[in-house]
């Protein structure tokens, strides 16, 4: 069920704030008994993704105090090196599921519940489901501590409302929190661009915007040398009292009164937060430029936060100047108006590629030549360009091809797609289970175990860069940082660190006598705080680890626990 209700335009903008949402706006309370302060709001743009909730400030501190904002239950709990780090999910009468991350501890029975499933499935890094009588909560009571775990650039939480049947992100600032806000939206600059062209193969025609009153404008009509445009936006909204910029809630585009396109961010599941990479100028941005939001939606898009009445896309300019208007919204209700005039010098006329390697959105479209061959599946591409590669001979000793660099740089893929390397060695001479491609793009590298082939090796991966085919047949290392024969009690650190040659470690796990521990990743490192799991006595540790290759390695280590 699709909670929010869509309405088009500038009857939209001049209803903002009044979208029904479950249990009615006052459903919650604020999680934090501190003053509240957003340090990010829903839909804000991010690498790949929109922002799914929001960022409660914890004025830089951890271990706040996080209360229930309803009545409900704890729902799941999930722990991870990345990402959310600690997260505890709450489910509530009304349909939603509200979730906090980055926490460093949830209530002392959530905590014994979620130890005990690390146990039984010998993994710390866990998502689990709690049933529903297990861990009731009511409203106002306490679930935790508030912390700076996983992905997270500093002490905050992170703050979610979810539709409970489909997990779709809703707005939680359709809620009110008791957070003042009577600031309308910031707009910088327009941008134009030609139609008639893909997005990645143009400069915008960026245009600054001065403000007179309350109304922002460009200071001459606009003039572009093409009749058919789609237009973009940059702009930031502001919450009374802070000077942080968040991201804007809604935008339509009108001539008169008719809409002519609008977008507004309502609701958005986890499947298509990546489409943000189609609603904004993906190339401007990857190559230092500002957040460029579309107004209209491009070729191929399916996450529907866009209405697009007149069904074409764009707009169709005039060789005299016609007046075009912008509302731009939070969602308080604060609007900023946009007002500007622009015509068509003419239409551009547009040179077809004769490319053998068009890569057109909505196809399944294939590159192959002599050394590698690139699948992409109809959901991988936003907007059509021209395909190419260069490749690379470099070949140390473990390399089992050159390297292939996907081309143009700045192009988003939305999907997955494979990467099939022909070696550049008979494959009956390559140790097949020690085959990885590895790609680079600037400082990140990604290890993909790869799959043989009768014509070479092939691996998934979402993201353009540098690939290669690699025999990595080098075993990890495991350094013990704990004496041997040390004596250890209740709460002592065991402490292992590991590397390997690719930084590609995929497992790693600590037994005494066949019995699991519970050792917690941070980097490189992994630390058992030593408990009941641990029997008095002498016990000989193993530590195991796997790289991405497969390669493995084991050391040993003799204690007593006292």
């Amino acid at each position: 069920m699709k909670w929010s209700v869509f309405v088009l335009g500038f009857s939209c903008l001049l209803h903002v704030g009044m979208t029904q949402v479950p249990g009615g706006k006052f459903y919650f309370s604020y999680p934090l008994s501190i003053k509240p302060k957003l340090n990010a709001n829903f839909g804000e743009m991010r690498p790949n993704h929109f922002h799914m909730g929001l960022d409660l400030s914890t004025e830089s501190r951890e271990n706040l105090p996080v209360y229930a904002p309803a009545d409900g239950f704890v729902s799941r709990m999930k722990i991870e090196t990345g990402g959310f780090g600690r997260a505890i999910y709450l489910d509530h009468p009304n349909g939603t599921t509200t979730l906090y991350a980055h926490m460093n501890a949830f209530i002392p029975a959530a905590e014994l519940y979620l130890e005990d499933q690390q146990y039984q499935r010998k993994s710390w890094k866990i998502d689990v489901a709690v049933p529903q009588g297990l861990l009731p909560v009511k409203k106002g009571q306490f679930i935790g501590y508030s912390g700076n775990t996983g992905a997270s650039q500093g002490p905050h939480v992170h703050f979610e409302i979810r539709d409970t049947k489909t997990e779709n992100c809703l707005n939680p600032l359709l809620y009110r929190f008791g957070i003042p806000d009577n600031i309308p939206p910031d707009v910088v600059r327009l941008a134009f661009y030609n139609r008639e062209k893909s997005i990645y193969e143009q400069t915008p025609a960026l245009v600054s915007l001065v403000k007179k009153g309350s109304v922002f404008s460009p200071p001459l009509p606009i003039k572009l040398p093409f009749n058919k445009t789609f237009v973009a936006i940059q702009a930031s909204d502001r919450v009374t009292g802070f000077p942080n910029a968040n991201g804007i809630y809604a935008v339509s585009l009108m001539q008169g009164q008719r809409v002519l396109s609008s977008f507004q961010l309502d609701e958005i599941g986890y499947d298509k937060t990546r489409y943000l990479n189609g609603h904004i100028d993906y190339a401007f941005r990857s190559k230092g430029g500002a957040y460029l939001q579309m107004v209209f939606p491009p070729s191929q898009f399916h996450l529907p936060i866009y209405e697009n009445p007149s069904g074409k896309g764009h707009l169709e300019l005039s060789t005299i100047p016609e007046e075009f208007e912008l509302m731009v919204a939070d969602a308080d209700g604060n609007k900023t108006k946009v007002q500007f005039e622009a015509y068509s010098s003419g239409a551009d006329q547009v040179q077809k590629n004769a490319s053998l390697f068009r890569m057109i959105p909505g196809e399944t479209n294939i590159y192959d030549d002599q050394n590698v061959q690139f699948v992409f599946g109809e959901n991988c591409f936003y907007d059509s360009f021209d395909f190419t590669i260069k490749t690379f001979y470099i070949n140390p000793g473990d390399a089992l091809s050159s390297v292939i660099q996907t081309l143009p740089e700045y192009i988003p893929v939305h999907d997955y797609f494979t990467v099939n390397i022909k070696p550049n060695r008979p494959i009956a001479l390559i140790n097949k289970d020690r085959a990885i491609i590895k790609r680079t793009y600037k400082s990140k590298t990604e290890i993909k175990k790869a799959t043989a082939n009768r014509e070479g090796f092939s691996a998934s991966f979402r993201d353009f860069g540098f690939f290669q085919l690699i025999q990595d047949e080098e075993p990890p290392v495991i350094s013990v940082l704990t004496s041997n024969g040390a004596v250890v009690k209740n709460g002592s650190k065991i402490k292992i660190e590991v590397s390997d040659n690719l930084k590609a470690i995929k497992e790693f796990n600590g037994y005494a006598e066949g019995q699991w521990l519970m050792f917690k990743p941070s980097g490189n490192q992994f630390t058992y705080t030593v408990d009941e799991h641990l029997t008095l006595g002498e016990h000989k540790l193993l530590f195991v680890v796997y790289d991405e290759a497969g390669n493995k390695t084991q050391r040993e280590l003799q204690i007593k626990k006292i």
